[in-house]
């Protein structure tokens, strides 16, 4: 399988928001091409708006929206935003924040779609009809169901082309992330995601689940994290697990697909790092890692561990045996949620 990477348009932004963080300033090393650059906002809000400016100037197609106070909804959302050529956006649930609704009308194409994730607990009618009073917004439809595990595979509906699947555990965010960012890649073949993510109810697939794979074939199948891998072994077989001993080494052994010998047969060009102790900043960032066809990895605040560190030497490595290099990290969140120093960490291991 071939990744179909896609620029992401940041390059303006990035070059502002990169001087207000403290020691993160981007530099040239012995990798002449790489670049390390923030995509930040004063909050989750804020960063998602910062990552959509890929898609400035009325590029994407449609906008996936989730809230902002929660994770539920948004975890298998990823793999929808990179399919649908679009950003994934956080507002509050009782009304569209106003900096969201000038990012839609910045970044959507005229008439374009805007999926709501949740029902009107997690959105409510008054962001939809603010949503379709948007003079850009063509159409709005929201993706539901009775809880988070339905929900995902609402999504998961959306995208029939896809023959892979990654499930994670519903009950916590950071395997989700990762998943996320490997699912969406966009398959050269078929312009469309190769993967979805469904959500295991911890160490149990869950009745919405088990019955969603029932009536679908996947010729791909990964368990991400030690729940998820948990409940794929007590129900089914056929399962892949990618497992480590924190979610960082789960985060890495997710983003050592995107080498040429794993998961693709080519080697990606960039990388994602997001704090692993907070889930907002790290969904936004999946859902554009997805789009360009990098893997997501997760931090600590104060430094990088040290198997984050190992996986991007793989990756570069990877990518030089290729004859090319990884160019690009975006590392997402302001120094209060990811230090300074870990830009430097990070421009060392891809040197």
């Amino acid at each position: 399988m071939r990744l179909r990477p896609r620029t992401l348009g940041l390059a303006a932004a990035l070059a502002v928001g990169s001087a207000l963080v403290a020691g993160a300033a981007p530099a040239q090393a012995a990798n002449e091409a790489l670049t390390v650059n923030r995509v930040f906002g004063s909050d989750r809000i804020g960063t998602a708006v910062a990552a959509s400016k890929s898609f400035t100037g009325g590029k994407a197609d449609a906008v996936v929206l989730a809230r902002s106070d929660s994770y539920a909804d948004s975890l298998a959302a990823a793999p929808l935003a990179s399919d649908v050529g679009g950003p994934l956006l956080l507002t509050g649930s009782g009304a569209l924040d106003a900096s969201v609704s000038a990012a839609i009308t910045d970044v959507l194409k005229q008439g374009g779609k805007v999926y709501m994730l949740g029902g009107e607990k997690a959105l409510s009618g008054t962001v939809a009809d603010q949503l379709r009073a948007l003079s850009k917004v063509g159409s709005v439809e929201r993706i539901a169901g009775a809880d988070r595990f339905e929900t995902a595979t609402k999504i998961a509906d959306k995208l029939p082309q896809a023959k892979s699947v990654a499930v994670v555990t519903g009950w916590n965010f950071p395997d989700g992330l990762s998943a996320g960012a490997l699912m969406g890649v966009v398959d050269a073949d078929t312009s469309h995601s190769i993967g979805v993510v469904l959500l295991t109810d911890g160490r149990s697939m869950g009745t919405a689940t088990s019955n969603y794979l029932a009536g679908r074939t996947f010729t791909t199948k990964i368990a991400v994290g030690g729940d998820a891998h948990t409940a794929t072994t007590a129900n089914s077989t056929g399962w892949s697990a990618l497992v480590g001993k924190s979610r960082y080494e789960t985060s890495a052994l997710v983003a050592n697909q995107f080498t040429s010998s794993a998961y693709f047969e080519d080697s990606t060009s960039i990388v994602g790092i997001a704090t692993g102790q907070n889930w907002a900043d790290a969904l936004s960032g999946s859902a554009l890692l997805a789009y360009g066809g990098g893997p997501l990895l997760l931090t600590e605040p104060g430094a990088l561990p040290t198997a984050t560190g190992d996986a991007l030497r793989t990756l570069q490595a990877d990518a030089v045996a290729q004859g090319e290099n990884v160019e690009q990290a975006l590392i997402f969140g302001g120094s209060t949620v990811v230090n300074g120093v870990v830009d430097d960490q990070v421009r060392s291991a891809l040197q």
